[in-house]
């Protein structure tokens, strides 16, 4: 098997134990902690998304020039690479830890309007384990892309699954001895440290990775920077794009909202994973391609064959949820979390459309041509924290989500489409005319078949699953009579006919 089906295997995998253990965990967690508590754990795990920034964009260059380095056989580059990032990681570091000091100092007054005395006290001791976790994730990201770039990537995905086993088994004893937030978070940060022990160890023992630091000139550091800077601004759009909502509802409303939010941008994060798993093991293969000459032409059949994929993987979750989220969320967490479908639907279904696109975001970094769409997307970010601000304070949660709907198609999906088409060449009237081929006429059966099951309310779990398989079924047999082309089919057929012959034997 190959490195990058095997990747996305246990990509899936992976996947699949992350959102089996957050189904199980979340409901425990709230009976534990309470709304109040989940919603304040909920707030500062979003600080990670603003400590990520800290990488400076980074971590997508890793993955650009190691794997251009490893194609060229460039072993010297590859070190003064490793090693000015470790040296950027390393001052980052510093200027975060002093940065979290003077955040740490200021939190009673940002959140005195909607917290309690006791919740801005569980904020503050939770916040240090947080930004230690922060800090070690910028040299976990750097070892993660060594990895990617020489395709390691089943090696990743193996860390992430005894990851997810440990922390699962290990948080739900937790929780049945009824311990709270504050042991959670400490158990995130012990096996953070524990994964980036480990990954360097086998980059530098199995894959002779050795940072050099000497020799580095300023030219060179230069172009990396001038490579990264600008994807760290794209990176500072997206992640305030995503964290910012969390932290504009725990100042105007209230950590109950929070724990609400946050329930609906779980179920839409967790099915963004699905796209996620296809996306990791793309960049090195289309920085080989660009790098060898690749036409247009060609990387926009790559962009189509990948989309569809992306299109057939994704449409079902979304479908499903639809037309059964709402019964879920009511079964899973109870009737006061209702709120968070709207929030899920309203999420979901633009990252879906953008998901399916998102080669052409790798082609864009390869050829380095992504400065115009990086400060686009800041510029789209700002306009989303305003709008959520003033939404926020007329509608509530829904305010957010429907702000950050807007803005996601806006910047995510029409301008990325655009910027493609004019800018990289990428054949986007093709990509569209070709991706829903026969797929978009079994997805509107699928939609068609998801009403009429639907029909009756389902009460409990059990009529739930039903319906949930029933939609999968009318979903799967309109995709492989109507929608799958010969290639499609030929991914399926492969492997069962593999495994068939394994159970004769």
């Amino acid at each position: 098997m190959s490195s990058k089906k095997a990747g996305v295997i246990l990509g899936y995998l992976a996947m699949a134990l992350t959102n089996i253990s957050s189904f199980f965990l979340t409901p425990l967690m709230l009976a534990v902690f309470g709304t109040s508590e989940f919603g304040v754990y909920k707030l500062v795990l979003t600080f990670t998304s603003y400590f990520a920034l800290a990488d400076l964009g980074l971590s997508n260059a890793i993955v650009r020039y190691v794997s251009e380095y490893r194609t060229n056989n460039d072993k010297d580059s590859e070190g003064k690479f490793i090693g000015l990032v470790t040296l950027i990681d390393l001052l980052m570091g510093g200027i975060l830890f002093i940065a979290s000091i003077v955040f740490y100092y200021y939190i009673p007054q940002i959140f005195q309007s909607s917290f309690s005395q006791n919740e801005i006290e569980l904020l503050k001791s939770l916040f240090f384990l947080v930004v230690l976790s922060g800090i070690l994730t910028l040299f976990v990201n750097l070892a993660s892309g060594i990895l990617n770039s020489y395709e390691k990537f089943s090696f990743v995905k193996s860390i992430n699954i005894a990851k997810t086993f440990v922390r699962v088994g290990v948080v739900l004893l937790l929780l049945l001895f009824d311990f709270r937030s504050f042991e959670i978070v400490l158990v995130d940060t012990i096996l953070m440290i524990l994964i980036f022990l480990y990954s360097w160890y086998y980059c530098i023992s199995q894959l002779n990775v050795r940072p050099i630091f000497k020799s580095i000139d300023s030219a060179y550091g230069k172009k990396i920077l001038s490579y990264s800077l600008i994807v760290f601004v794209d990176a500072i759009a997206f992640h305030f794009f995503w964290a910012a909502d969390t932290f504009i509802i725990g100042i105007y409303i209230s950590s109950s909202a929070i724990a609400i939010y946050s329930i609906g941008t779980l179920l839409s994060t967790l099915f963004f994973a699905f796209s996620i798993v296809i996306s990791e093991v793309l960049m090195p293969d289309i920085v080989k391609q660009v790098a060898t000459g690749a036409t247009d032409e060609e990387l926009t059949q790559h962009m189509i064959k990948i989309g569809r994929i992306k299109f057939i993987v994704l449409a079902l979750p979304t479908i499903g949820f639809i037309f059964v989220g709402k019964q879920f969320i009511n079964l899973w967490v109870g009737k006061e979390f209702i709120d968070a479908y709207q929030v899920a639907i309203l999420i979901l279904i633009p990252q879906m459309i953008s998901a399916i696109t998102d080669v052409g975001l790798y082609v864009m970094w390869a050829k380095n041509k992504h400065k115009v769409k990086s400060f686009v997307s800041l510029a789209i970010c700002i306009i989303n924290i305003f709008l959520t601000i003033f939404l926020v304070q007329k509608y509530g949660i829904i305010g957010a989500a429907v702000s950050t709907c807007f803005a996601f198609v806006v910047g995510y999906v029409l301008f990325n489409s655009i910027y493609f088409h004019k800018v990289l060449n990428l054949n986007m009237i093709l990509f569209i005319k070709k991706t829903f081929h026969k797929i978009g006429f079994a997805f509107i059966i699928a939609v068609g078949g998801g009403f009429i099951i639907t029909f009756y309310t389902a009460y409990n779990w059990f009529f739930l699953g039903l319906q949930s398989i029933g939609i999968a079924i009318v979903y799967i047999l309109s995709l492989w009579f109507l929608g799958f082309n010969s290639y499609e089919k030929e991914l399926v057929i492969v492997p069962v006919r593999k495994i068939l012959k394994k159970i004769k034997k």
